[in-house]
């Protein structure tokens, strides 16, 4: 079986130089899911120097002369060409942790604005329309799609889509929550009466990104409530994002004028989380508290850009209101923030929140397979993928969790579940492509080769049987950074 899977390491390295079909041009930016993969394709094509294009760019037909080789092109643009030694590429970075059910997701689209890509078409009597709309897409354009057929080259289809916001409502088992809400409640319930739990906040203020009221949930609740809230935590962390820490919790108030401006937490953790403890949301006696995270359409704006288009607040960021018991999970990485709180000065009567990121993802088993059993056939199955992924270092960043279930009878694999997904494409993608295109290749939809290597190499890997026969669960995070 690794024989076969040894097939893959050459398979990405040929995509750099694999030829557009005759005839198709496509265009030079798109968002992360219109790149095509040539994965399938076994022979290297060399580019040819001098080769001159008519591109059509606006309505305006500009003569492009391309003396660049494609391994110059690669090197002048951050792009490997395709006999770069594994020393020269920079390898993806990844992590690998007790395996529990966690509740019920649902998933808020922030995907942004509609999306517009260059019209660079070819002419209208080579078959193809040379006037795109805005939000045309090669990779579901039929003719495109046959093209490339012909020329033996695959579109490849993602295998899960990203998810950079989670919401889990009644996360926590009520009476939890009722509970926890409870102290809060009991502590400010008379203002006149002095007790040292009414001394534990922060009054956080630093000018122009933070004022609110701030303090460590472990200090504040007694110990057995809060022991609770950190196994639901954990429990959900370890089992739906492959994390098997978090970083301390805090709690938060917002009464009137608090607010968070838009920063980033990058180096805290892979996922932020915010679980709401604040009553009666639709009835609130404030405006504003909504968590505010920035759209991928903004971050990529320029590919994005319609001139005739104006955009306003809910264009810009994805707002998420706070009721009571509701767990959002997002991408730190997002420019995020809390809309500025006005009305009451009411702690009681504000929103109040617990809050903090899921840490250290790193691989896990749950079951009876022994986990230094399994290494030597996990390092052995996976070798190949990362020989594959090494291509496409500095192209594409972020977390994708995978769950495989191993047969206890035979090793194999029987099922594969995607957990987590927050990889985008990064701004060296945009000029790679744009330089393969002028070069008459074509880059990959690299989320789709992503996610169509992960899942080939890790549904060949075969594990040691266990005497029991029972079943196992691995789940297994891998980090571009």
């Amino acid at each position: 079986m690794l024989s076969q899977k040894t097939s893959l390491v050459g398979r990405l390295q040929t995509h750099f130089a694999t030829k557009l079909p005759t005839g198709v041009l496509l265009p030079a930016r798109s968002i992360h899911k219109r790149y095509v993969g040539s994965l399938a394709k076994r022979r290297r094509r060399q580019v040819e120097e001098d080769t001159r294009q008519d591109v059509r760019v606006n309505g305006q037909v500009s003569e492009l002369s391309l003396k660049n080789s494609a391994g110059q092109a690669g090197q002048d643009l951050g792009v490997l060409p395709p006999n770069a030694s594994a020393s020269a590429r920079k390898t993806a970075s990844y992590s690998t942790t007790p395996l529990l059910d966690g509740p019920a997701t649902a998933v808020i689209d922030a995907a942004g604005p509609t999306t517009r890509t260059d019209d660079l078409g070819v002419d209208e009597d080579e078959g193809f329309d040379a006037t795109r709309t805005p939000d045309w897409d090669p990779w579901n354009d039929p003719k495109v799609v046959e093209a490339l057929r012909q020329q033996e080259i695959p579109v490849l289809e993602e295998l899960t889509s990203s998810t950079h916001i989670i919401i889990n409502d009644g996360f926590l088992p009520e009476a939890d929550a009722r509970a926890l809400r409870g102290v809060f409640e009991r502590r400010f319930a008379d203002p006149r009466v002095i007790h040292p739990e009414r001394f534990l906040w922060d009054y956080w203020h630093v000018p122009d990104q933070y004022t609110l009221v701030r303090t460590q949930a472990q200090v504040y609740f007694p110990e057995e409530l809060y022991q609770s809230l950190e196994d639901a935590l954990l429990t959900y962390g370890e089992s739906q994002l492959g994390c098997r820490a978090i970083s301390p919790i805090w709690m938060s108030y917002y009464v009137d004028g608090c607010v968070q401006e838009l920063h980033c937490d990058n180096p805290h953790g892979p996922f932020a989380f915010v679980l709401s403890l604040t009553q009666d949301w639709d009835q609130r006696e404030f405006t504003g508290g909504e968590t505010m995270i920035m759209q991928q359409g903004v971050l990529n704006y320029w590919r994005s850009y319609e001139p005739r288009k104006g955009l306003e607040m809910q264009q810009l960021v994805t707002r998420v209101p706070a009721p009571f018991n509701r767990l959002t999970v997002f991408d730190p990485r997002f420019p995020h923030g809390v809309r500025q709180v006005h009305g009451t000065r009411d702690p009681r009567k504000g929103r109040l929140v617990l809050h903090g990121w899921f840490t250290e993802p790193m691989p896990f088993f749950q079951g009876p397979l022994d986990p230094a059993d399994a290494e030597e056939a996990l390092n052995g199955g996976l070798a190949p993928l990362w020989d594959a992924l090494e291509g496409i270092s500095g192209l594409i960043t972020g977390t994708l969790i995978v769950r495989v279930h191993i047969s206890g009878r035979s090793g194999s694999v029987t099922d594969l579940q995607w957990l987590a997904d927050t990889l985008v494409e990064v701004p060296n993608h945009d000029r790679a492509a744009a330089e393969a295109l002028l070069e008459g290749r074509v880059l990959p939809r690299l989320r789709a080769l992503v996610h169509n290597e992960v899942h080939d190499c890790m549904t060949a890997i075969i594990f040691p049987t266990v005497p029991s026969g029972e079943d196992s669960v691995l789940t297994y995070p891998i980090i571009f950074e």
